[in-house]
């Protein structure tokens, strides 16, 4: 049964603030503990998670404000579970941080808390609904309100993830799914397999480690015969089981089933292959120089040099296969949702694309990058839209105005803007122009430029981003200082847990301590 936990709201002649001395009181009201009673603590609406409890008259829940309470100063402080509860249970500030104001009041326990997020992730995955994420939401509409954040301008950017898990090697990735699949087994089943012994009989690293380099490709094609046979003998009985499910995946990733003469033939392993099965949703990138295995991180904060805070508004962890402009283009109305006011996004060149550009245009939101992908033009082209007429100004300053068909949803299908060839031969840029010449024979010779809606939004977002005030040319700069803090306690890239949905809450927890910090200080 749901209830809310309104007890800290009364006086009590016994609390700890009550025993305190003038100096004591003083420094107990100056420390953070106490910043954060008042400024997250009792903003948690707890009514969020009423959805988690049964309606039915029943034993009550534990405080709801407190566990959430617990998880954000767990990551303020980068505590281990083992720390928290040292803390909860011993440390006053970190007590009064919870509402808890006597010294002889108890706190939860470990499994209370625990129970709590393997809830928050059932509830995830039965209704879409991440609870935390509304969480922070909700701190941040009223921090906008009481600070008086001026949410217009934003910045983003990625970071990848590494789960924790183990670096398998194909290989050994290969015999560690079978030796899980052997554990599923009855011992009538398992003593009928003498093909399995010499995997099951070590762990897969110590199989692996005992192998030769020249014969790994022969032990990869013979476990993907075993893989076969097994799949089709155990089907009926283990389909439901889920180390049948991994190893049915794992046989689709690297092996095809060979239609004449049976057997299988090994295929090439794509990024969205299982990396580890602990981590069945974790994926491959190669970015930088550095390879990592997991979810790649992204985050959206104002950035105004007016407002006395600026917040993290928005949270979101993918796969780190997935690009940055994919995660803008399902994130971008998420944010006008929750900061309507937003009108500038500066980024990095990885976000452009077709999509986002004309989201973005729909929204009347601008956006900044400081690099782009790609060669630039050679052409040098500028495209002018006033009033539905397109005007194409090319590299040496020959302007015309172009010809447009359009599309039923008043798009540019297809445009044409062709070029004086007399004007053009005085021109200084002529031999490295990439226009293309027209006409000649017939008809007069002209050099033409073609285009459509694709390369208008193209062209807008350079010349938005080439002459962006002076002032706003390092909006961007300092997010990295906020991609550390997001990072802080993560040990050679990877974070201390694993699974998708364990890390994006871990991610948006980090976020509403960051944000408390900054309204701390």
């Amino acid at each position: 049964m749901f209830k809310k936990n309104e007890g800290y709201k009364q006086g009590d002649l016994f609390s700890v603030d009550e025993k305190l001395r003038s100096k004591q009181s003083k420094l107990w009201k100056n420390s953070r503990e106490h910043k954060f009673y008042f400024e997250v603590f009792q903003k948690i609406d707890e009514d969020l998670f009423s959805c988690l409890y049964s309606n039915k008259k029943s034993r009550p829940n534990v405080s709801v404000n407190q566990m959430v309470g617990s998880l954000i100063l767990k990551h303020l402080n980068n505590w281990t579970y083992d720390k928290l509860f040292s803390n909860l249970n011993f440390n006053l500030l970190t007590r009064h941080a919870l509402g808890i104001h006597r010294i002889d009041e108890d706190v939860f326990s470990p499994a209370s808390i625990y129970n709590f997020q393997n809830k928050l992730i059932d509830h995830y995955n039965s209704t879409g609904v991440d609870l935390i994420t509304q969480v922070l939401s909700g701190l941040n509409k009223q921090y906008v309100d009481i600070y008086n954040v001026d949410t217009s301008i934003q910045r983003g950017d990625s970071f990848l993830i590494g789960s924790n898990i183990m670096d398998y090697s194909r290989m050994q990735l290969l015999v560690e799914v079978l030796v899980r699949f052997h554990r599923i087994l009855s011992v009538r089943e398992k003593s009928s397999l003498r093909e399995f012994k010499r995997y099951v009989e070590n762990t897969s690293s110590q199989y692996v480690y005992e192998l030769k380099k020249e014969e790994l490709p022969k032990e990869i094609k013979s476990l993907g015969n075993v893989y076969y046979r097994l799949l089709k003998k155990y089907k009926r009985k283990y389909k439901a089981t889920e180390a049948y499910q991994v190893m049915k995946r794992v046989f689709e990733e690297h092996f095809n089933e060979k239609k004449k003469g049976g057997g299988v033939a090994k295929k090439k392993v794509t990024s969205s292959a299982l990396m580890s099965p602990d981590d069945l949703e974790a994926t491959f990138r190669y970015k930088a120089g550095n390879q990592s295995k997991g979810y790649v991180g992204h985050i959206s904060e104002t950035v105004n040099k007016d407002n006395t805070v600026n917040l993290i508004t928005d949270v979101v962890v993918k796969q780190n296969n997935v690009g940055d402009e994919k995660i803008l283009e399902e994130r971008l109305p998420i944010m006008l949702e929750r900061t309507p006011d937003l009108k500038e996004y500066h980024v990095d060149g990885a976000y452009a694309s077709e999509r986002v550009d004309k989201l973005a245009k729909a929204n009347e939101v601008s956006i900044y990058q400081n690099n782009f992908r790609g060669r630039k033009s050679g052409s040098g082209i500028e495209i002018k839209v006033e009033e539905k007429i397109y005007k194409i100004k090319c590299k040496g300053g020959q302007e015309v105005q172009a010809d447009v068909s359009l599309d039923n949803a008043g798009e540019v299908k297809k445009g044409v803007a062709k070029f004086d060839y007399e004007i053009c031969k005085t021109c200084p840029y002529l031999e490295e122009c990439k226009l293309k010449e027209v006409g000649g024979k017939r008809t007069r010779k002209q050099k033409a430029y073609y285009f459509g809606e694709k390369q208008i939004l193209i062209n807008q977002r350079r010349l938005r981003s080439e002459n962006i005030p002076k002032e706003k040319r390092t909006l961007r700069a300092n997010v990295e200082a906020t991609i550390k803090e997001m990072k802080r306690g993560m040990k050679d890239g990877k974070v201390r847990i694993r699974q998708w949905r364990r890390i994006s809450t871990h991610m948006i927890l980090t976020a509403i301590a960051i944000n408390f910090t900054r309204i701390a200080k």
